[in-house]
């Protein structure tokens, strides 16, 4: 057997001081970084290449991108956290990941490809192309929506900013009442940036969500959320829960389905084409009308390479062949 040639490999990360936000958990106490900045996940991915003979590092986003393609092989993007604190770091990670395509450096997830996906409004082009979403109304910047209308039809309904993760800016307005309470607040949200009207799908308590790991197109675990009981957040840092498990036939349907139609998605919106990640996290709520996407993310998702033996090595293997680079 040939042995693939030994590698520089930087992990793009955010600093080690944003991991307290995430780790540990109630879910998984125990699970705690070893080798800050990486998370405690993707350190079984970083000691699998170590193991297979390649040098990798972590580089904290920001900084000089002219000389990365001197010093590393390939950048894997994986947990810049905390692009999403504010518009100034998400504006600032926007003109890094700009930077690094200007670069000869071989960066996964394609950098011209992650802005797409920061912006929840891509749902919108995987519902042009076939694939069944949450029904989402987008509301750009500076424009007016009646919630109390939104939910008098719906019943209830989640508020989300178009750039956001881990739930951060999510609101729940569970009744008219609550939506015009919130109807001030939301208008000015509007002013500051554009916004996510979705109805409230009450299987998210009962049936939770489903997040499929893909590497290299091809589905590889999946992960069942559940949120703590009255809640409808299903992060393990907000008090969810997590347990690894391959999910029901109709949301790996949906799965298989949204991922081969990344590349049509792409082009509806953005005109050119792409080709497939290295890795995608598919999360899907299963409801009574089937399954439906909630989230395609290539940017920043845990991808729960503990879930089975063997991930991190897969993961390893199609870095190594270069089976999806440039």
């Amino acid at each position: 057997m040939i042995t693939p040639p030994s590698q520089c490999i930087g992990i793009a990360t955010s600093g080690a001081e944003k991991l307290a936000d995430y780790f540990p958990t109630a879910a998984e106490p125990d699970f705690l970084p070893t080798e800050p900045p990486f998370t405690p996940d993707d350190q079984l991915l970083v000691d699998e290449l170590r193991r297979r003979g390649h040098q990798v590092s972590a580089i904290v986003w920001g900084g000089e991108t002219s000389r990365l393609a001197e010093q590393f092989d390939r950048l894997i993007v994986r947990f810049p956290w905390d692009y999403m604190d504010s518009d100034e770091q998400c504006q600032g990670f926007l003109s890094w990941l700009g930077m690094l395509a200007a670069t000869e450096l071989v960066v996964e997830n394609e950098p011209q490809v992650m802005p797409w996906l920061m912006d929840k409004r891509y749902l919108l082009n995987f519902a042009a192309v076939g694939v069944p979403i949450v029904p989402t109304q987008f509301i750009p910047v500076g424009e007016s929506f009646d919630l109390e209308a939104f939910v008098e039809q719906h019943i209830a309904a989640v508020i989300k900013p178009d750039v956001s993760a881990a739930g951060a800016g999510l609101e729940f307005l569970p009744d008219r009442q609550a939506a015009q309470a919130f109807q001030q607040e939301f208008t000015d949200r509007c002013q500051r940036g554009a916004q996510l009207v979705q109805p409230f799908l009450p299987e998210i308590q009962t049936n939770g969500e489903w997040s499929l790991v893909y590497f290299g197109g091809e589905y590889s675990h999946g992960v069942h959320k559940r949120p703590a009981s009255g809640q409808i957040m299903v992060h393990a840092e907000r008090g969810g829960s997590l347990r690894f498990a391959d999910p029901p036939a109709v949301v790996r349907e949906l799965g298989d389905r949204t991922a081969a139609a990344v590349p049509r998605a792409f082009a509806h919106r953005c005109g050119s084409s792409c080709r497939m990640p290295l890795y995608l996290r598919i999360d899907v709520i299963e409801t009574a009308a089937g399954g439906l996407l909630s989230e395609c993310e290539r940017v920043e998702p845990e991808l729960f390479f503990r879930a089975r033996p063997g991930n991190a090595a897969r993961f390893a293997r199609l870095i190594e062949n270069g089976s999806i680079s440039r």
